[in-house]
């Protein structure tokens, strides 16, 4: 990374499902509000459709849930954390990515990824492209994505997509364009979603565990993912995913300065729809950052 670690001011947000107990959009919105009051930098969502064939969850739309918790704001920032691109028309995103944008006053982050499940992402909608296709796609989505936003005419053709003379205007309130937050899971696979992240405004990292599933990494394995990522821009935002207990502050802060030591940008305390007590998020948001 450019720079040195101790020089990013460290934010805080909390990182929702859209699922479960988070599946009334209205609670998400009170939650935002709350965690706005109580000086948190951010409330980001979970994008999923479907998230387990079996427990049947019901599900929020982030899209939309997004929208209500901006318009119901004043100051922190909210977004998809992540939306699975592949699966997403470019132009449509572009158009709602804008809209947002300007919406909010400039306050959307846009997460992007190749989807955490190849089979409720992707597979029980008829779509069976692989990880690679998938990432193929994202990369090209992101192009054109970012193509529109500069409001110029634009002509495409590619392996995925094609646009014939399309002009995307009002552009965005920020230049180049709304804040894109690559997800990034370590140990790597290939370099595709590392170097995506580079070329982006941030990385979401998480770390494949063959326990507990997709997870935040430790101090240091984020030390070893930022070492394997490179140089990146200033003001590039390493959102590092995590867990704490509001009833052992110390113990929380502890945790989260040695990531901050370590390049992270944004602490996003997390939450899933299975393992983790709702009231811990109720009270975080109403307790305010661990700072």
């Amino acid at each position: 990374m450019s720079g040195h670690p101790h020089e990013h001011p460290l934010r805080f947000g909390l990182l929702l499902p859209n699922a479960g107990y988070y599946a009334d959009a209205r609670r998400l919105v009170d939650l935002a509000r709350a965690a706005e009051e109580s000086g948190w930098d951010g409330v980001f969502l979970w994008d999923h459709v479907m998230l387990d064939r079996r427990l049947r969850l019901p599900l929020a739309d982030t899209w939309t849930t997004v929208t209500a918790i901006l318009t119901s704001t004043r100051r922190i920032r909210c977004g998809p954390l992540v939306t699975p691109l592949a699966s997403r028309h470019p132009w449509k995103v572009a158009r709602e990515t804008v809209t947002l944008d300007h919406l909010s006053d400039g306050r959307l982050v846009l997460g992007a990824g190749i989807g955490a499940s190849a089979d409720t992402d992707f597979l029980a909608f008829g779509d069976t492209a692989s990880v690679a296709e998938r990432a193929s796609r994202v990369d090209e989505a992101l192009a054109v994505i970012r193509r529109l936003w500069t409001g110029q005419e634009v002509s495409h053709a590619g392996e995925w997509f094609l646009l014939d003379r399309v002009t995307f205007l009002p552009t965005p309130l920020r230049q180049p364009g709304v804040p894109v937050w690559i997800a990034a899971t370590w140990p790597v696979r290939g370099r595709g979603a590392l170097d995506r992240a580079a070329r982006g405004d941030g990385v979401v990292p998480m770390v494949r565990d063959s326990a507990r599933g997709l997870r935040g990494p430790t101090p240091q394995e984020l030390t070893e993912m930022l070492a394997a990522v490179g140089s990146t821009p200033a003001g590039w935002t390493v959102a590092v995913p995590g867990r704490t207990r509001v009833t052992d502050l110390a113990a929380a802060r502890a945790l989260i300065r040695d990531h901050h030591s370590r390049g992270a940008t944004w602490w996003l305390e997390s939450f899933d729809p299975w393992s983790r007590d709702p009231r811990e998020a109720l009270d975080w948001a109403n307790h305010g950052p661990p700072r």
